[in-house]
């Protein structure tokens, strides 16, 4: 994706390229202010770092803060911490105080360095938070004080909180997920990459104590910064399956309301840095960020400008009044990439809006820049025909690689001042060679936010490390209707309910949406849409996060991109739509929203979380976050009178049917293991009212003792493939037993017998599709993606591709469960035709609780294991294998072989097949340790590990048939490398 605007593509990239890198030189021979004598600081760091948005924490001798004096490339430039870091530390992430007369900010340097602060070493080795203070020494003589002193764990991104509250920053501590991970395990989770340490954010007071997690995402939480009403704004890594990307969040300091404030369905993968506009400037109530691909731009990307106070969508309004579209906008005439690949006019990075009415933002930006064989050449100097063979995003590898051109310079960023209204960009700062300048801030005080109390809390609620979380409606959904008709199959429209869900102008006359659902109706039991309303319980999931240091996480979760889960419980949804429950508090949490058969309508792709106490209320399942709640007002309070007395006379003004029947029966908010529902609103006695049908669907204990499991039931909401769902397809049924006709040589193959992989050949038939044969040579088709051959797949029986775009159900898209319950659900029609409907009725060969079985393990999407701690998971911390050794003999191997093109961080929508999360890689060590890791199975048979079999035999990838050598060749010096380190783990403790 790239942000446009009409222009002429190769007079506007040469005009541009030509313009700004005049402006881009040492500034040595410069002496203009620039607009303004106001004093900056910013980063110096290595050019050879590898930012990513997916690395948290990464780290690169030879960084230090700098300090000008003025925003002029002439003026005095100070290193404020080279006596700490003496070039060999790194640091990041500075910010002002309100005053302007404080810097805090990360910096890490070796535990080895002489400096010390207070009479104690300086240095521990990793990411502490310092700040210095300029209040009484000025720019150049101030003090420092350390703030947090972790040997473990790395500390970045901090901001002040208004008031002298203190700070928010992003850690990788985990002070509140590490013991309360999913199964009673304690230990810090990796990302959901199975990369790094997760970053979160925490708080911490004015003096550095009570170091407290408030937020609880599987993957990182970045660049906190304070909005003037008090709330925390900041990027969060959204990352479930395949929706993978950064958006802007909020939340109140203390972790409680925490919500997307803007982009989780706009165009663009990244939105890094966001910032608040000048609040008293032209674009007052809009936030500025920078907008890129997760890999391969050092963070590089577009500047745009985001309208948070009117959209929660690029084209989602906030009322009638604004127009449709316009969410976001390029900041920048002339276009910069926001994707990944070549981009004529450079790369902009951390803008910082001034605050003093010109709406100028400092900004670090790099120029295009290109290698002609050895050399370093501008943009501006291409031919139209090698900016458009560099624009080609689909070379093969090797015409890149044989191309005298390569778009690899390393990131020179330098600091800017860009006037947004003039298209003005002047050099503010540039870095010496072979580093780079980033993180601009001016040194000038500012409004101060407002200081939010924390909020009130259920203090009982507290007590048992719970909240409580109560949805007014599920069908209060957005223009995407995702809890509304799109999610809806044939099967829910048969007969008397060809419109499940009722229709109705919205009454709220600032509501965007021509139509909304017809809650009145869907509530009344007098009216033939009390029957029809599909959506009958509410899934609750929690997240099993990967552990750190563990070999085997691949090979035990599968094919698909979902790292496991945990099925807390379920709770009923009222006919109104509405739910209200209890749930651990501090805790990613998902939810989905089922069927009477135990079906998702919806795959949940974002974690959600509870403060311990926190009473939390949501409008509705993806609602537009704008105006009233859908069931309120009128709706809400609108009592039916073919309820029951006792129902309708115990109601209370305001509340929702789950409100109601929660408060009369508190033991309704507690979770249940079963589906189990029971109509007590109709009053059956009127005539023509009838209840909605009692669902009670259990493992075991189902009124008909054959609608019981007589398999191994799942216990504590885990479901794994070899215990729970391969004893299916083998269970005894007689005639019908499921491997008599799906056995060995079948083209579905069912057996318990072995793949290739090591798993189950079973669970490969089903997650897997064959591959596309050409009718005229006999062999697989391939396609290019860029660049990278790959093979051309079936659909495949079970489906996992889950993403915000293509969010409904996993199970009612799978072929196998339409085959299954004999139904027409969501399965594609390719996937009907490919699989056609057997001539043996299927419908009758597992019973309600197997069906319900088989559909939660798709739903959870299709993993191996979900519990990586079962003994037959092979799942197994190491400590053998060494970090340092990995780092300077296996790194260099895999980034020049792996890494260079196929194994990188592929965004949402984007890529296929192995170009998803299996195997990313960044050139950040630690986290690509700990990915590798994933990869090793055995230590004591290096050569028989994916790691190193995949790569070395031919093709790989799969989809490269013309290929005349492996990437990594047994017995050369690249294989020789991994087969060493891996060997020197064994044997594994």
């Amino acid at each position: 994706m790239t942000l446009t605007r009409p222009i002429g593509w190769l007079t506007a990239a040469l005009a541009a390229a030509a313009v700004l890198a005049a402006c881009s030189g040492s500034g040595s021979s410069d002496s203009v202010i620039v607009e303004g004598d106001i004093p900056i600081a910013y980063v110096k760091r290595a050019d050879t770092l590898n930012l990513n948005p997916t690395d948290g924490g990464g780290f690169a001798e030879g960084g230090d803060l700098m300090l000008r004096e003025t925003s002029s490339p002439s003026a005095p430039e100070h290193n404020l911490t080279a006596a700490f870091t003496q070039g060999r530390g790194d640091a990041s992430d500075p910010e002002v105080s309100y005053d302007g007369k404080k810097i805090v900010f990360a910096m890490r340097c070796p535990a080895s360095n002489s400096a010390t602060i207070g009479g104690l070493p300086a240095c521990t080795g990793r990411w502490n938070i310092w700040e210095y203070d300029m209040s009484s020494g000025g720019l150049t003589k101030g003090s420092f004080r350390r703030l947090t002193a972790s040997t473990e764990s790395d500390d970045v991104d901090p901001v002040y909180l208004p008031g002298g509250r203190g700070f928010v920053f992003s850690s990788n501590r985990q002070t509140g997920s590490y013991a309360n991970q999913a199964l009673g395990r304690s230990y810090y989770a990796l990302d959901e990459y199975e990369r790094q340490r997760v970053f979160n954010l925490h708080t911490m007071d004015a003096d550095g104590a009570a170091i407290t997690q408030v937020s609880f995402n599987q993957s990182h939480d970045r660049n906190p910064v304070i909005r003037l009403n008090g709330d925390v704004m900041f990027s969060r890594w959204d990352h479930v399956a395949d929706r993978n990307h950064f958006k802007v969040f909020r939340m109140k300091p203390d972790g409680t309301d925490l919500f997307v404030l803007y982009g989780s369905h706009s165009e663009g993968n990244t939105f890094l840095n966001p910032r608040d506009m000048d609040p008293q400037g032209a674009y007052a109530g809009q936030i500025t960020s920078d907008l890129m691909p997760l890999q391969r731009t050092h963070e590089g990307g577009a500047l745009v400008r985001v309208d948070v106070a009117n959209y929660s969508e690029q084209n989602t309004p906030a009322n009638k009044d604004v127009p449709t579209q316009g969410g976001q906008v390029a900041m920048t005439d002339k276009t910069l990439n926001a994707e990944r690949g070549f981009s004529p006019f450079g790369r902009a990075t951390t803008p910082y809006p001034l605050w003093d009415g010109t709406d100028r933002i400092l900004v670090a930006w790099k120029p295009c820049e290109v290698h002609r064989g050895t050399d370093v050449v501008p943009c501006a100097s291409l031919t139209q025909a090698e900016l458009d063979r560099l624009g080609d995003a689909n070379r093969t590898i090797e015409q890149r690689e044989a191309d005298e051109l390569q778009d690899n310079v390393r990131p020179h960023y330098a600091i800017y001042m860009f006037n947004p209204k003039q298209q003005t960009w002047l050099n503010v700062a540039s870095p010496p060679p072979g580093f780079m300048y980033t993180d601009p801030i001016a040194l000038v005080a500012r409004t101060e936010p407002k200081v939010v109390e924390p909020t009130n809390l259920d203090s009982d609620l507290a007590a048992q490390k719970l909240g409580l979380l109560e949805v007014r409606s599920v069908y209060d959904t957005d223009g995407l209707g995702r809890m509304g008709d799109p999610v809806l199959a044939p099967v829910d429209t048969a007969g008397a309910c060809s419109e499940p869900i009722p229709k109705t102008t919205p009454t709220d006359a600032a509501d965007t949406r021509a139509q909304v659902a017809h809650l009145l109706r869907m509530k009344d039991p007098a009216d033939s849409a009390y029957l029809c309303s599909p959506a009958r319980f509410i899934r609750v999931m929690r997240a099993v996060a990967p552990p750190s240091g563990s070999i085997g996480l691949r090979h035990a979760i599968g094919e698909t991109n979902f790292e496991p889960q945990q099925i807390l419980g379920y709770a009923p949804i009222e006919p109104d739509g509405s739910f209200k429950l209890r749930v651990p508090a501090d805790t990613p949490i998902g939810l989905a929203v089922v069927d009477a058969e135990g079906r998702a309508f919806q795959t949940h792709t974002n974690w959600i979380q509870v403060r311990p106490g926190e009473r939390r209320t949501c409008d509705g399942c993806h609602s537009p976050r704008r105006g009233g709640a859908l069931n309120s007002g009128t709706v809400v309070d609108t009592v039916p009178a073919a309820w029951r007395s006792a129902m309708a006379s115990a109601r209370l003004s305001g509340e929702t049917m789950a409100s109601t029947r929660t408060r009369l029966d508190p033991s309704a908010l507690q979770l249940a293991t079963d589906l189990l529902s029971q109509d007590i609103w109709a009053d059956t006695a009127r005539p023509g009212v009838q209840a909605r049908p009692s669902v009670a669907l259990r493992y075991t204990g189902n009124a008909l003792a054959a609608n019981d499991l007589a398999t191994t039931v799942p216990l504590r909401g885990v479901i794994n493939y070899p215990e729970h769902i391969q004893p299916l397809w083998t269970r005894d049924r007689g005639s019908n037993t499921c491997t008599r006709c799906h056995g060995a040589g079948a083209a579905l193959d069912l057996s318990a017998s072995i793949a290739g992989t090591g798993r189950l050949l079973s669970y490969e038939s089903l997650l897997v599709g064959a591959p596309v044969i050409d009718p005229v040579t006999g062999l697989p088709v391939t396609r290019l993606v860029e660049g990278v051959p790959e093979v051309v797949r079936e659909p495949a029986l079970v489906e996992t591709g889950a993403s915000e775009g293509d969010a409904a159900g996993l199970a009612r898209k799978s072929r196998l469960v339409e085959i299954l319950s004999g139904q027409t659900l969501m399965a594609g029609a390719d996937t009907r035709t490919i699989y056609p409907t057997p001539a043996v009725n299927h419908s009758a060969l597992l019973n309600a609780a197997e069906k319900r079985l088989v559909a939660e393990w798709i739903d959870l999407g299709g993993k191996y294991y979900n519990d990586p701690f079962d003994a037959n998971a092979q799942v197994r911390e190491v400590r053998t294998l060494s970090q340092a050794t990995f780092t300077a003999k296996v790194l260099p191997v895999l980034s020049s072989t792996c890494a260079t093109a196929c194994h990188m961080g592929v965004g949402s929508g984007r890529g296929t097949d192995f170009r998803r999360n299996r195997f990313v890689l960044t050139g950040d060590a630690e986290g690509d340790y700990n990915v590798t890791l994933s990869m090793v199975t055995n230590t004591c048979q290096p050569a028989a590990n994916p790691l190193l079999a995949q790569p070395s035999t031919r093709p790989h990838p799969s989809g490269a048939t013309g290929q005349t050598r492996a990437p990594l060749p047994v017995g050369s010096a690249g294989y020789q490398a991994i087969y060493s380190w891996i060997a020197s783990g064994c044997p594994t403790p």
